[in-house]
């Protein structure tokens, strides 16, 4: 219920729901989770994906956990470039050095998600962004590992293909 309700816009019900002690770190099943392209799973990440700032706070304070989501939320944020709740999040313990676990860099992908940004960048940087990642690559000048897409898995007759269901 707590999902659907941020999902929804609807902060009358989350904030029923949250006084009644419903887990604001429950996450939703993996089935449940897949049917998204971006593997959502917690409300935390609903509210911020609909750029909720009332429904962010209010999950925040009942001790949502903003690192949970595969994708994390201040990635969300900080795409959307709204410094109001990437500070919410950077405040109540998000990653400040996020990456996307299906893309192999070097940096972080907080960094990547705010470079149009700069405000943001800084702000990051000022709260303990890994800046010096950005100019030491493990790879050096070879190329990079291909980044496996569920389309080149299909084609792979070696390579085991996900289940997915993208909405």
């Amino acid at each position: 219920p707590l999902h659907l309700a941020a999902e929804r816009n609807r902060n009358d019900i989350l904030e029923i729901l949250i006084e009644a002690g419903f887990d604001v770190n429950a996450t939703l099943s993996e089935d449940r989770s897949m049917m998204y392209e971006d593997r959502r799973s917690t409300a935390l990440y609903f509210a911020v994906m609909n750029n909720n700032i009332e429904a962010t706070t209010m999950l925040l304070k009942a001790g949502a956990n903003p690192n949970l989501d595969t994708f994390n939320p201040l990635l969300v944020a900080l795409r959307h470039g709204c410094i109001q709740t990437v500070t919410l999040l950077v405040e109540n313990g998000a990653n400040v050095n996020a990456y996307i676990p299906t893309h192999p860099t070097t940096f972080p992908a907080t960094v990547m998600f705010c470079m149009k940004y700069l405000t943001l960048l800084k702000y990051l940087m000022d709260n303990g962004c890994d800046a010096l990642s950005c100019f030491n690559c493990v790879y050096g000048s070879n190329p990079h590992p291909p980044i496996k897409t569920r389309r080149t898995q299909r084609f792979d007759p070696n390579e085991a293909v996900e289940k997915t269901c993208v909405q």
